[in-house]
């Protein structure tokens, strides 16, 4: 059934013009081509069900195309949260392939926001931050230290590894015993775990292992974890598709029909997508994409 549905969203996909996609959009569309580029090195039913267009160096080329996109969107104004959240994008892009132009703009919005969130944070009413001061709300954003977790990774910044370290070790402390956080929402949460997967990945595997393995149980428990879509993503990360079957199952089958949390990308509403129903089609995409390089290979 699910090669059936990914061979239809392939095809609309493709038709999609990059040119008028926003960031969300287009990381939707960069990151299913790239789950399909790696399971069409191993699996030759993608190419023979979806066509040459399916080739790895197909595949390939409309994959860097939606990245070079998203790296051009850094040049347009929008709020310091878009901003964060489209800088994750791309330099989670560049963890898989690298291009030196793209690294550039990534290194310096990332310094950018790193800087202007010091600034606001430093801000007093005899010195106050101007533009900066927008960006204090990221000074507790997932975002942000995700931000921080890859400028460590990729430039060895141990400036930026200290003050992720900070912000984990602050939620760490607001995690309740039995392993979530109050008044912080099931997306919200899942995007901080996030945030400890990738740190355990770029910098220490085991310093935050228990907070992320007792959160994971809590959340992973909870009924309408079955909405929410950003569970997919962090089992994917972690490796841990299998050990949550029933729950992947009843996401997918969500997903497929359309059934979304409000906040399944961090941005996506009933409203938005309705006005842009490209945004579901690239959502399903990359999901079913993810889907399938985690369990055809199982």
């Amino acid at each position: 059934m699910f090669k059936t549905n990914i061979k239809t969203l392939f095809k609309e996909i493709r038709s999609i013009p990059l040119e008028s996609a926003d960031p969300d959009l287009l990381a939707h569309i960069s990151f299913g081509f790239r789950n399909l580029l790696i399971l069409a090195y191993t699996m030759p039913w993608v190419t023979e069900t979806l066509g040459d267009e399916a080739a790895p160096h197909a595949l390939t080329a409309r994959m860097m195309e939606a990245s070079d996109r998203l790296a051009k969107e850094l040049d347009k104004d929008m709020t310091p949260e878009d901003r964060a959240r489209c800088i994750v994008y791309l330099l989670h892009t560049l963890c898989f392939h690298y291009n030196p132009d793209h690294m550039e703009i990534a290194e310096n919005a990332a310094t950018e926001v790193i800087n202007n969130v010091d600034l606001a944070q430093k801000a007093t009413p005899a010195t106050p931050a101007t533009e900066p001061h927008q960006y204090l709300s990221l000074a507790d954003s997932p975002y942000l230290c995700k931000i921080l977790c890859y400028d460590y990774y990729f430039r060895t910044e141990k400036d930026s590894r200290k003050k992720a370290e900070s912000l984990l070790t602050k939620w760490d402390k607001e995690l309740q015993k039995n392993g979530f956080w109050l008044d912080v929402t099931e997306d919200m949460a899942l995007q901080r775990l996030e945030a400890y997967s990738l740190f355990s990945d770029v910098a220490d595997q085991h310093k935050y292992e228990k907070t992320i393995r007792k959160s994971i149980q809590y959340y992973s428990e909870l009924p309408q974890i079955t909405d929410e879509v950003r569970f997919l993503f962090l089992l994917a990360h972690m490796g841990t598709f299998r050990n949550y079957p029933e729950q992947v199952e009843q996401i997918m089958d969500n997903v497929l029909e359309g059934k979304l949390s409000a906040t399944a990308t961090g941005s996506i509403s009933d409203k938005v997508r309705n006005a842009k129903p490209n945004m579901l089609k690239a959502l399903q995409f990359h999901i079913l994409a993810l889907y399938l390089l985690n369990t055809e290979q199982e």
